[in-house]
Parts: C-alpha cells; sequence; structure tokens
C-alpha cells in the first residue's frame, strides 16, 4: 500500500501538479510496474480523497487564467493530470475523478492512441518478465549482463532507462529489438494488459465533452523533443495537435513534454510549441509553482 501523504505538498502560497500515468485493479507483475507507473485503484481514490480533503483542485485552464492575471492561486491548490494516454484512464480513473468532482488533464500521445502502441520501457519490462534468464549484452559498455532474480532484472532495467533517456545517438526501437533478439522472445509493439492498452479517439472523446476533463497533446511518438532537429520537432508536435483535431475534434492548448526532465525540452522546444498554439506545458521536474513561474516551465509531482 503506497503510503505516502501527497496532501503535504499542498500550501497557501504554491500550487501542487501531480503526475499519473495510470490506474490499475490490481498490481500483481514482478518486473512489470516495478517503478509503481500505474497505482491501485484503492490507492487512487485514498490519495484523491485526502487532496479534496486538505486542498482545491483546479484544472489546467484555471491555472493558466491565474497566471495571466496575475493573482494567486487559492491556498493548497492542486491539479491532477495524466501522461501517456492509457486506457484506464478512462475505464478506472475518470469514474473516481467524477465521483469526488475533481477536474484532470489527459496528455495524449497521439502514436500510441492511433495503433495501441507500447512504449519502448514498456516493452523491454515485458521482455524482462517474461524471460526466465536473461542474458543480454549491452552496446555502450562491452559487458554481458547475466539476470535470474527479479530484483537483478530490476536493476537491469534501472540502467537501460537511465542511458537511454540520456542519450540521443541511441536509437531505441532497434535498441529494444535487439534486447528481444537476445532473450529469444517474440517481439511485440502492442498488448492488451491493462499496463498497455491505450485510449481510443471514441472514449477521448467522451473524455473531452465532460467539464471536468481536459485533453491536452504529449507529442505523437514520444519522442524525446530537444533531441529532434527543427524539421523533425516541428512535425512530432503539429502531427499530434492535428491527429487530436481530426479524430476527437480536441483543439489542443495544453501539451506536455514526454520525460520532461530539464534535459528533454529546451528553448527551441518551447518557441516550437508557442508557434503551434500551446499555452502551457508543464515538465515532469520535481516541485511545486508561484503564480510567477513560466507556464512552460512547471514543476509536477510524480505520483508512483
Amino acid at each position: 500500500m503506497n503510503s505516502v501523504d501527497y496532501s503535504k505538498y499542498l500550501s497557501n502560497d504554491t500550487l501542487a501538479i501531480f503526475l499519473f500515468h495510470g490506474v490499475i485493479e490490481k498490481n500483481d507483475y514482478s518486473v512489470r510496474n516495478y517503478m509503481n507507473k500505474h497505482i491501485e485503484k484503492d490507492i487512487f481514490y485514498q490519495i484523491l480523497k485526502d487532496l479534496k480533503e486538505n486542498g482545491k483542485s483546479l484544472s489546467m485552464d484555471e491555472l493558466v487564467e491565474y497566471h495571466c492575471k496575475g493573482e494567486s492561486y487559492p491556498p493548497n491548490s492542486f491539479i491532477i493530470s495524466f501522461d501517456d494516454g492509457f486506457e484506464n484512464n478512462y475505464s478506472i480513473a475518470a469514474p473516481i475523478l467524477e465521483s469526488l468532482k475533481i477536474p484532470a488533464i489527459f496528455y495524449i500521445t497521439t502514436g500510441w492512441v492511433q495503433n495501441n502502441i507500447m512504449g519502448w520501457s514498456d516493452r523491454i519490462e515485458y521482455c524482462l518478465e517474461n524471460t526466465h534468464e536473461v542474458n543480454i549484452f549491452l552496446p555502450w559498455d562491452n559487458k554481458k549482463y547475466f539476470c535470474k532474480e527479479n530484483k537483478e532484472k530490476i536493476s537491469l532495467m534501472n540502467d537501460i532507462r537511465y542511458y537511454l533517456k540520456n542519450n540521443q545517438d541511441i536509437d531505441c526501437n532497434s535498441f529494444v529489438s535487439e534486447i528481444f533478439s537476445q532473450c529469444q522472445i517474440t517481439e511485440i509493439f502492442s498488448n492488451n494488459d491493462p499496463l498497455d492498452l491505450k485510449l481510443n479517439w471514441k472514449q477521448l472523446v467522451e473524455l473531452n465533452e465532460n467539464d471536468l476533463f481536459i485533453i491536452g497533446g504529449h507529442s505523437h511518438q514520444h519522442l524525446i523533443l530537444s533531441f529532434l532537429n527543427d524539421s523533425a520537432l516541428n512535425a512530432e508536435i503539429k502531427t499530434s495537435i492535428e491527429l487530436l483535431k481530426q479524430n476527437s475534434k480536441i483543439n489542443v492548448k495544453h501539451y506536455s513534454y514526454p520525460e520532461g526532465q530539464e534535459n528533454h525540452y529546451s528553448q527551441k522546444v518551447i518557441n516550437c510549441l508557442k508557434n503551434n498554439g500551446i499555452v502551457c506545458c508543464p515538465t515532469a521536474c520535481e516541485g511545486t509553482n508561484k503564480i510567477e513561474n513560466d507556464l512552460f516551465l512547471l514543476k509536477r509531482i510524480m505520483v508512483w
């Protein structure tokens, strides 16, 4: 059971934006979801209940309005946000949010929604969980890794995750294919497991039609935006905005950076977002926000 008291992040003069990814019925995996990217619904409900009892929920539109007016946020304000576009946001998280009358924003990776695609980290976790004895070579350190215990696989996954998120010279998809090949596991790109299934366009329409919810962009292929050249950057952002408009009639003005750490966005990225009509884009850097904080440098608190 998650014992973190997230209401401790609430204060009279700052706003806390909480970052979720998914909500599931039960977490009964070994290697998969070891970081609790998808939290159990009972825990999710308790976190929201505590926040509601101790704070004031806002929408991202209200945040922008306060910022533009230069008015202080209400005491103990908080916002609920989700990244990526998992189906469980619709089937499990949204009904709980609705029951508590708490607004939320869902930042969507359109390529994942369009084809029910798994991200590279989810695919590697799937591979490691389904390989009894892992014996692989990693190209960046000329070293063989042998893992049999779950804790060894998780340690390996942490090393891989760190390297791929901080080195733009690695082709993540080619790397994942090589890992599957070395593990002698049939490579998968899509899966209907609760950890993998993505929203569809119709569900996005329904979420967007609910006054409590806002749909934002989160790139098309979940590429790290600061790693892209000008042409690829504009295409990644523009494609995501256009697909949400074409398929779900959503006019996107909110966005969040894939990965979202300091090296994953830049002034060039911010300028491109603004040129495509985006008015606000929080990071995934840890912290809370004052009214004077830039709308493209807002911090969030990861909920694991």
